[in-house]
């Protein structure tokens, strides 16, 4: 697996600009689009695969101090946009609810057994009103990535990654789709737009199924793991990662919580 050094974490809106320059050939109309362009290979299958399991670990990113206050995005460089948030788009570097942090992720970093093949149902990074949804995105090597434009203005997606190849896809009208893959693990990849400065998301890639994001009030869990000893990474592009080891048994679900300050 690939550690990176990541970029700053928003949960709204993002902070930086990516060269790009997509090429909206590419893409098709969703609703003139049934199979899969050659870009995306079909997932191998795997001759020794993981165990399955009934062991589960639950808890909650806590968060402590201050909060940044949010920013608002200035929309005029593209009045489809503007029209789409009337009161202007608000970027936040940390999303705080009720003390628990949104938008971390969550996985085993060690500890795992066997390989695991990838789902065939696709991971899906939308463009929906001038934003990436979802933000941190965590998702299979050798899984399709279905990457959809629901704006009726031009967006484009330029992953950076250092151990997967790199694209720049643009997507020109509403309704178009593209799946591409990553093969893979890398953990935090940017992924930014130049139509779009301020638009930000991160892809994680992972070849186990064994990992989460953080929700709205910081609760996680992560379901289906063999029993065993496992480290798990709390992963927040703004904030210092965090690693606790933790042994969970079949049919338990274990507590481990996480905790940062401002």
């Amino acid at each position: 697996m690939i550690l990176r050094k990541p970029f700053a974490l928003v949960a709204v809106g993002s902070l930086s600009l990516f060269a790009c320059g997509g090429d909206s050939t590419q893409s098709t109309p969703a609703a003139a689009s049934k199979a899969a362009p050659a870009e995306a290979k079909p997932a191998a299958p795997t001759a020794a695969s993981g165990a399955a399991g009934s062991a589960a670990v639950t808890g909650k990113i806590a968060y402590e101090g201050a909060v940044p206050a949010a920013e608002k995005v200035k929309l005029n460089a593209d009045p489809k946009c503007a029209a789409m948030h009337k009161d202007g788009l608000e970027r936040w570097q940390l999303h705080v609810k009720d003390g628990g942090l949104a938008d971390v992720l969550v996985y085993v970093k060690s500890g795992l057994k066997g390989t695991f093949p990838p789902p065939a149902e696709p991971a899906v990074l939308d463009q929906k009103g001038c934003d990436y949804h979802p933000h941190m995105l965590a998702m299979r090597a050798g899984q399709p990535l279905k990457i959809r434009n629901s704006d009726d203005t031009l967006h484009n997606i330029h992953p950076r990654p250092q151990g997967n190849p790199e694209f720049n896809l643009g997507q020109a009208r509403q309704g178009m789709e593209s799946t591409r893959q990553f093969d893979k693990a890398e953990v935090m990849i940017p992924v930014g737009c130049d139509v779009h400065p301020w638009m930000r998301a991160f892809i994680s890639v992972f070849d186990h199924p064994f990992f989460t994001v953080s929700k709205e009030d910081g609760t996680f869990e992560i379901k289906g793991l063999p029993a065993g000893e496992y480290e798990i990474e709390a992963f927040h592009g703004k904030l210092k990662s965090q690693t606790q080891k933790v042994t969970v048994k079949d049919g338990q679900a274990t507590t481990l919580n996480f905790s940062y300050k401002g």
